[in-house]
């Protein structure tokens, strides 16, 4: 991080070269003027944290200053110094927006301390409104009036006050890590950090890297010691987004960190304590996993004490509606449009696709059509689906058994999108709402050649 900047205003060459010397030996950056007018051009130029300014000026005072500084921000600390002090004019300073208002001769290291103080206080309101901004713009993982959305908000909001680990199953594109963030910012743990990682793709080292860290000299490269999420993600959640990927090699590991909340950096040798909450997701059937040995089974019941389970969209039709209605309005938001609306025959089409991507293919789709579409209002050829409805037992079609697992359905839908596009990954990697790479990651564990589809 960069030294904080400190704008000194003083027409006293020997005081202001005085207090910049002491205030640069502090750690702080000082940028000198000796009038008004300097001063604002400096403002402007090196846009200071803090602003420390002699009131009496050669043409003018640092409340001609303050004025015009606050018009540009609101928040940042100005400190006035002044050798004629009165009670009336220190009252008007801290009307007009001053935060301190001291008379000379002022000691340096007083005018340090209040200095780190002022940017201490800075920060922290920052944090918070940066904190408030994130939280307002929290997604409602619960939109929709079906009974399958109501249970899962229901049970969501039971397990808030708890420190045990949320394991969230649900589909491709169901929406797992808007409900992990959701659970994040209305948990105890609210104020604290939300770091998350996808455990598909990554191999075993760059895994076991990401989540503990590393010493210096742990392995070629390692040319500094970094923290690893656990350590990041102290006293707030780690969400563990496809923990059925992750590398049998880790997962003991991960275990331990869970259960004694200790856990060793690569090429450490002293444990660390770490406070976190788990929350993981996966799309597989972790219980088959455990039974055919390649998912720990202690892990297994360490992560699933909480388990939600995110209902795919072809189980609450009534909710599609409404969700359709809210994508659009952040599309045409995000576009610089007017309200969209559908049609009733693009809202029955909607309803009667069974929508193996879920809610990521449902905004792919949508946006897609406002690309295309340029009018207010989206009809059903718009879309680029088909309006007919699944045949029961068969939601990805007549090659997936009725009782099909997780990953039997992932394997049947992926080779679906991909016989559309006529094996062109890229394109397939649009529709399914996920990155090229990530995509040449399943297709490996899936056993899936794109050409042959």
């Amino acid at each position: 991080m960069s030294e904080p900047r400190i704008l000194l205003i003083e027409d006293d060459p020997s005081v202001r070269h005085g207090m910049a010397a002491f205030l640069r030996a502090s750690a702080l950056e000082v940028f000198e003027a000796d009038s008004c007018r300097r001063a604002l051009e400096t403002f402007r130029t090196v846009n200071p944290d803090v602003v420390v300014a002699d009131y009496s000026l050669p043409d003018g005072t640092s409340l001609d200053i303050l004025a015009q500084v606050r018009r540009m921000s609101e928040d940042l600390p100005f400190i006035i110094l002044t050798a004629h002090g009165s009670i009336d004019l220190a009252v008007r300073a801290i009307k007009d927006g001053a935060d301190q208002f001291l008379t000379k001769p002022v000691e340096s290291k007083a005018l340090l301390v209040l200095v780190r103080r002022l940017l201490e206080q800075r920060r922290l309101r920052q944090r918070q409104e940066a904190a408030s901004r994130e939280r307002a713009g929290i997604l409602d993982p619960f939109q929709g009036t079906s009974p399958a959305i109501r249970l899962l908000e229901e049970q969501a909001r039971r397990m808030l006050a708890w420190d045990s680990p949320i394991l969230i199953l649900g589909e491709t594109g169901a929406g797992k890590g808007v409900l992990a963030r959701w659970i994040h910012f209305h948990s105890p743990r609210s104020e604290e950090a939300f770091v998350n990682l996808n455990c598909a793709g990554l191999t075993r080292e760059l895994l076991e890297s990401e989540l503990f860290g590393y010493e210096r000299g742990a392995f070629t490269g390692a040319v500094a010691a970094k923290q690893g999420l656990l350590e990041v993600g102290h006293r707030g959640i780690v969400f563990l987004d496809e923990i059925g990927d992750m590398d049998p090699a880790i997962q003991p590991k991960l275990l331990k960190a869970l259960e004694e909340k200790t856990f060793r950096r690569l090429g450490d040798v002293r444990d660390r304590v770490v406070d976190i909450r788990l929350i993981a997701s996966t799309n597989l059937a972790l219980e088959d996993m455990v039974r055919a040995k390649t998912f720990r089974d202690d892990l297994f019941y360490r992560i699933s004490t909480l388990t939600l389970r995110i209902p795919p969209l072809r189980e609450r039709p009534e909710d599609i509606p409404v969700l359709a209605e809210r994508i659009l309005g952040l599309v045409a938001s995000r576009m610089g449009r007017g309200q969209v609306t559908l049609s009733p025959c693009a809202q029955q089409a909607l309803m009667a696709y069974p929508w193996p991507g879920n809610l990521r293919e449902l905004s792919n789709v949508l946006e897609r059509a406002m690309i295309l579409q340029r009018g207010d209002r989206l009809e059903g050829a718009d879309l680029g689906i088909s309006d007919r409805a699944p045949a029961p037992g068969e939601p990805f079609g007549e090659s997936v058994p009725e009782l099909a697992t997780l990953k039997e359905m992932e394997r049947a839908h992926i080779e679906r999108v991909l016989r559309k596009t006529a094996g062109n990954v890229t394109e397939a990697a649009q529709i399914l709402g996920m990155a090229r790479r990530t995509l040449y990651d399943r297709l490996k564990v899936l056993g899936i050649t794109p050409g042959l589809h």
